[in-house]
């Protein structure tokens, strides 16, 4: 099979039938599931039964996704054990786009625990580099690989081949015992004839990979009937028991016929069995065989034991065995003082070569030092011409000041003159303002009061006029407006939702402020999934200008309607405006507000909306009057979704109506203190609620005057594409979401019901967008617990409001679910711990629970 067949394979939905235990993927896991507890395996290698083929991540994705739960391959498997997979499948539930996924690495293919399994011996065996003592069966692997060989091969006594410095390959070996100090392996050899094979194997006679971990090269070979061509040498393994118990038989073996020999000496000179001519041939037959009739040769010498003649005999022997023992133990104690006296050379020749290297390296740093001083001394003599040069440079600006500061006193008579002169004339316009203003406040009390008389003159006209002709003669007026079109025409190229998210993150970047991406990521999530998004933090958090920059980056001025919150608003007429009933116009609040509604009516009647850009509206310090009241036209409207002949329907009163495509979306900044309003659980509810913190450092603001970019030119039909928007789509019902994360979802479960033991039931509503928010944010942030992280933060733990040590029990246990996470920064800790400390201490919000307290 070729590389290129593999794309049939990898590309079919049920491509588990194209693998199995014959054929399959071998992978290793990713060094992130030990971190994050994610579920991921690398794709190394494809075989398809008879031969090896390096995978094409590009194809096959640079990672697999273990879609089984609760099972992780942490449970069964090393992190440095090689996996099979038996069968993999592309994942839909994520993309079809190809280009997408080689730009963005996401996993493509999935697959569950009952397609992973063990590779067995005949199926892959692994070469390892190190020493091999091969007297003391000792295995000293290079320091990376010690704990692979001993959590895996080891364990599972798994064979493996080691490979020395000079490349010689010896094996195969199973592990029988391990030194974890000296990081030493005992080796054992695996055949009947107590003997390993020596191969020196060509590059293409083996596999070689890197592994994810630093610095570490492994290779492979599928068996050793792969590699039996290439055996140069073979090496007696034998164990050190079993080598002296071969060495005792072999000596007893050799004494039994030296005594043997001796016996039948005494025997040739014995006449009385001699004369026996017949049988002394028999025995003289026997004895020449010592090898064949050993055994009964040793019963007949141990019967002669007990003779007077023999003990003799013996006795001599025990004496030459004694005077043996004794030149073997001479020998041994020469040779002993032989390895003494050369252990001491080869010291005395390695301190010579560590003076010579330390001569060497105290030479380089002399080098080095010299150099350094050069170089030093070159830069003072740069910095001090420097120092000149910008003396010369001051003197010569105090020159050109002087000159300058001397043509300024030349015309100072004359400048002052003039500003006498203009002061005299701002008198006179301040006493003719004041008399205006006088005049202007008596025109207007005279007017108030002749349009008080008017208003009680057209009552009665009114009634008079109703009662006459049963109707309402006078004609309605409309006001006047005209639609422009906005059309896209040159769509700003945007490949998905994290490519939008780091584009206005590098934007952000350049002017200063650097939040973390996947917050980004956060806060254009929020703002298109939700009706109105709330920012909240202390002053001088940046919540309007953030809020401002994110607007101007996705809508044009045109779209963006900014508006000052001011207090005492109580109506839709205060952000919009109301109808006249004498005028019978609409009298537009002191916002643009209706301007923009007007256009999205028009638009939405005109169907061009589909290519229009969306439409944004910041409500600066929102919470200065109710905004359940100002805001009510489009509370009501927050789960309404937009439909082809239905479009979101707002009352202006007088019978007329805005119907606009759901295209419109709500900011706001939030201040809690004592000149605000507070937030009410309905508006929480329905919206997140994203805490900014103090800068660490001083940043510039992103005021109105600072020159923007030009806007993203995203037509609202792609918008809806990249944050999975259900206008114009049938809907699910809330209760029918699932997540696609199974994790998240046990872990939502659990603080839904940590939280109802607390008394705060999660909604239906709340619960579908924490859903949605998962399903969608998890393309565009790279730790799997974040989406939900940051829909605890803003979305659910604003409910919290308790009081008493039982409370404080249980936002304990939610924190310790939090936790679980891993998350470096998480909100979701963050805030319990915050509320945690602000309720632990003493005074009057002892035991006190708030989530909007922990600024407190």
């Amino acid at each position: 099979m070729k590389i290129t067949e593999l794309d049939d394979i990898f590309d079919d939905y049920d491509s588990y039938k194209a693998l199995g235990e014959d054929s399959y993927i071998v992978g290793a896991q990713h060094p992130q599931n030990f971190k994050q507890h994610k579920k991921f395996i690398i794709p190394l290698f494809y075989f398809d039964g008879e031969e090896w083929f390096k995978l094409d991540i590009n194809k096959l994705g640079e990672t697999i996704f273990l879609a089984s739960a609760p099972y992780t391959l942490t449970t069964d498997f090393k992190l440095e054990e090689l996996i099979k997979v038996k069968g993999v499948r592309p994942n839909k539930q994520l993309t079809d786009d190809d280009a997408y996924n080689k730009e963005n690495s996401l996993t493509k293919h999935i697959t569950h625990a009952d397609r992973l399994g063990v590779l067995s011996e005949d199926q892959l065996l692994e070469i390892f580099p190190g020493e091999i003592d091969l007297e003391l069966h000792l295995f000293h692997p290079d320091k990376h690989y010690y704990d692979i060989i001993n959590e895996v091969y080891v364990a599972q006594e798994r064979k493996f081949f080691a490979q020395t410095k000079e490349g010689l390959i010896y094996g195969p070996f199973v592990g029988v015992k391990t030194s974890t100090e000296a990081k030493t392996i005992r080796l054992s050899a695996t055949g009947v004839r107590k003997s390993v094979e020596v191969y020196e194997l060509p590059k293409d006679a083996y596999l070689e990979f890197n592994m994810p971990e630093e610095g570490l090269k492994r290779k492979l070979v599928r068996s050793t009937q792969d590699i039996e061509y290439y055996i140069v040498d073979t090496v007696d393994f034998i164990s050190r028991q079993d080598l002296f118990k071969w060495a005792e038989d072999q000596l007893n073996k050799k004494q039994s016929l030296e005594v043997a020999d001796k016996v039948w000496k005494a025997i040739s000179k014995d006449n009385t069995i001699t004369s026996f001519h017949e049988r002394y041939q028999r025995l003289e037959k026997l004895f020449a065989r010592p090898q064949e009739n050993l055994q009964y040769l040793q019963q007949f010498v141990t019967s002669l034991a007990e003779n007077d003649f023999f003990k003799a005999s013996l006795d001599g022997l025990q004496s030459e065995k004694l005077e043996l023992d004794n030149s073997i133990a001479q020998q041994k104690r020469e040779r002993d003082q032989i390895k003494k006296e050369s252990a001491r050379f080869s010291e005395e020749i390695q301190d010579l070569e560590d003076g010579i290297n330390n001569l060497r390296q105290n030479e380089q740093k002399i080098r080095e030092s010299l150099q350094k001083e050069r170089e030093s001394a070159i830069n003072k003599e740069i910095e001090e011409g420097l120092s000149k040069l910008e003396k010369v440079r001051e003197e010569l600006s105090d020159k050109a000041e002087a000159i300058e500061l001397a043509h300024t006193f030349d015309n100072l008579a004359r400048i002052n003159e003039e500003i006498d002169n203009a002061r005299n004339v701002k008198h006179n316009l301040d006493v003719s303002i004041d008399a205006l203003k006088e005049e202007f406040i008596q025109v207007q009390e005279d007017a108030d009061k002749s349009l008080k008389n008017l208003l009680k003159t057209k009552m009665q006209f009114d009634v008079f006029n109703s009662a006459s002709s049963g109707q309402n003669q006078l004609p309605q007026q409309k006001n006047d407006f005209e639609l422009k079109d906005y059309s896209i025409e040159n769509e700003t190229q945007i490949n998905s939702l994290k490519d939008l998210s780091q584009k206005v993150h590098k934007r952000l970047g350049r002017l200063g402020r650097n939040y973390p991406d996947h917050f980004i990521a956060n806060v254009l999530i929020a703002m298109h999934q939700n009706s109105i998004t709330l920012l909240w933090g202390p002053p001088g958090s940046g919540k309007t200008s953030l809020s401002r920059f994110m607007i101007q980056s996705l809508a044009r001025p045109e779209r963006f309607s900014e508006i000052p919150v001011a207090r005492g608003w109580s109506s839709q007429k205060d952000i919009i405006g109301f109808a006249n009933p004498l005028s019978k116009r609409f009298q537009r609040a002191n916002t643009d507000l209706y301007d923009l509604l007007k256009q999205l009516d028009g638009e939405f009647k005109s169907t061009s909306y589909h290519q229009s850009p969306m439409s944004y509206c910041l409500l600066d310090e929102a919470n200065l009057s109710p905004i359940e009241y100002y805001w009510a036209a489009f509370y009501s409207n927050t789960d309404t979704k937009a439909q082809m002949d239905k479009g979101i329907k707002i009352s202006l009163g007088n019978n007329e109506f805005i119907e606009y495509a759901n295209n419109l979306r709500f900011l706001g900044t939030l201040n809690l203190d004592s000149t605000t309003e507070q937030i009410s659980p309905r508006l929480l509810d329905r919206s997140h609620i994203v805490r900014l913190d103090l800068p660490k450092r001083d940043v510039p603001l992103i005021s109105s005057e600072i020159i923007m970019p030009e806007a993203y030119e995203i037509p609202f039909d792609s918008i809806r594409d990249l944050f999975d928007l259900k206008d114009f789509k049938q809907e699910l019902a809330p209760d029918q979401l699932e997540f696609i994360d199974t994790e998240l979802e046990e872990r939502f479960e659990q603080i839904s019901a940590e939280l109802s033991n607390l008394g705060i039931q999660i909604s239906l509503r709340t619960r579908k967008a924490v859903i949605e928010y998962c399903n969608l944010a998890h393309s565009a942030m790279n730790e799997q617990f974040r989406p939900l992280d940051y829909c605890l933060a803003q979305r659910v733990f604003t409910r919290i409001n308790l009081q008493g040590a039982e409370a404080r029990e249980g936002l304990k246990t939610l924190l310790d679910i939090v936790k679980g996470f891993n998350l470096k920064d998480s909100h979701a800790e963050w805030t319990l711990q915050k509320m945690l400390d602000r309720g632990a201490k003493e005074g009057f919000n002892h035991h006190f629970y708030n989530y909007f307290s922990i600024d407190g």
